[in-house]
Protein backbone atom coordinates (compact mmCIF):
# COMPACT_ATOMS: atom_id res chain seq x y z
CA UNK A 1 0.00 0.00 0.00
CA UNK A 2 1.42 3.09 -0.41
CA UNK A 3 1.20 5.87 1.78
CA UNK A 4 0.89 9.87 1.29
CA UNK A 5 3.10 11.86 3.76
CA UNK A 6 1.14 14.59 5.44
CA UNK A 7 3.59 15.78 8.00
CA UNK A 8 6.86 15.37 8.35
CA UNK A 9 9.95 16.60 11.27
CA UNK A 10 13.53 15.97 10.99
CA UNK A 11 16.71 15.55 13.01
CA UNK A 12 19.57 16.47 10.98
CA UNK A 13 22.39 14.68 13.54
CA UNK A 14 20.74 11.38 14.09
CA UNK A 15 19.28 11.29 10.40
CA UNK A 16 15.89 9.94 11.95
CA UNK A 17 12.37 11.49 10.62
CA UNK A 18 9.19 11.05 12.39
CA UNK A 19 6.39 11.17 9.44
CA UNK A 20 2.28 11.60 9.19
CA UNK A 21 1.00 8.77 7.03
CA UNK A 22 -2.27 8.87 5.28
CA UNK A 23 -3.41 6.15 2.88
CA UNK A 24 -4.99 7.30 -0.14
CA UNK A 25 -8.83 7.84 1.09
CA UNK A 26 -7.64 9.63 3.77
CA UNK A 27 -8.98 7.88 6.21
CA UNK A 28 -6.15 5.54 7.78
CA UNK A 29 -3.33 7.89 9.40
CA UNK A 30 -0.11 5.73 10.98
CA UNK A 31 2.78 8.07 12.33
CA UNK A 32 6.30 6.23 11.32
CA UNK A 33 9.92 6.83 12.33
CA UNK A 34 12.48 6.28 9.34
CA UNK A 35 15.74 6.23 8.91
CA UNK A 36 17.15 8.46 6.14
CA UNK A 37 20.27 10.43 4.62
CA UNK A 38 17.09 12.23 2.33
CA UNK A 39 14.68 15.00 3.78
CA UNK A 40 10.77 13.68 3.36
CA UNK A 41 8.54 16.26 2.92
CA UNK A 42 4.72 16.48 3.14
CA UNK A 43 3.05 15.64 -0.08
CA UNK A 44 5.44 13.04 -0.95
CA UNK A 45 4.50 9.37 -1.36
CA UNK A 46 5.93 6.28 -0.31
CA UNK A 47 5.58 3.48 -2.06
CA UNK A 48 6.68 -0.33 -0.78
CA UNK A 49 9.58 -2.54 -1.79
CA UNK A 50 10.94 -5.47 0.60
CA UNK A 51 13.11 -5.10 4.21
CA UNK A 52 10.64 -2.21 5.36
CA UNK A 53 12.16 0.35 3.23
CA UNK A 54 9.68 2.53 0.91
CA UNK A 55 10.99 4.66 -2.18
CA UNK A 56 10.03 8.06 -1.96
CA UNK A 57 8.07 9.73 -4.80
CA UNK A 58 8.12 5.98 -6.56
CA UNK A 59 12.07 6.52 -7.44
CA UNK A 60 13.86 3.44 -6.09
CA UNK A 61 17.15 5.71 -5.97
CA UNK A 62 15.66 7.27 -2.69
CA UNK A 63 14.80 4.99 -0.11
CA UNK A 64 13.72 5.40 3.60
CA UNK A 65 13.52 2.33 6.14
CA UNK A 66 10.72 2.25 8.54
CA UNK A 67 12.19 1.61 12.10
CA UNK A 68 8.89 1.85 14.05
CA UNK A 69 5.05 2.76 12.99
CA UNK A 70 1.84 2.87 15.24
CA UNK A 71 -1.13 4.57 15.05
CA UNK A 72 -1.58 8.27 14.87
CA UNK A 73 -2.20 10.59 18.01
CA UNK A 74 -2.15 14.31 18.61
CA UNK A 75 0.05 13.56 21.48
CA UNK A 76 2.26 11.22 20.15
CA UNK A 77 2.96 13.66 17.05
CA UNK A 78 3.67 16.65 19.56
CA UNK A 79 6.07 14.24 21.84
CA UNK A 80 8.23 12.96 18.54
CA UNK A 81 8.30 16.66 17.10
CA UNK A 82 10.07 17.81 20.61
CA UNK A 83 12.31 15.02 20.48
CA UNK A 84 13.72 15.27 17.31
CA UNK A 85 13.89 19.20 18.07
CA UNK A 86 10.84 20.53 15.78
CA UNK A 87 9.09 22.54 18.18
Amino acid sequence: MEWQVKKSCYDKKSGKHALVLSDAGGSLKMIVEVQSDIVVNAGDILSPQKDALYSVNRDSGRTVKILDARSYTCDEWERLKTLLGNK
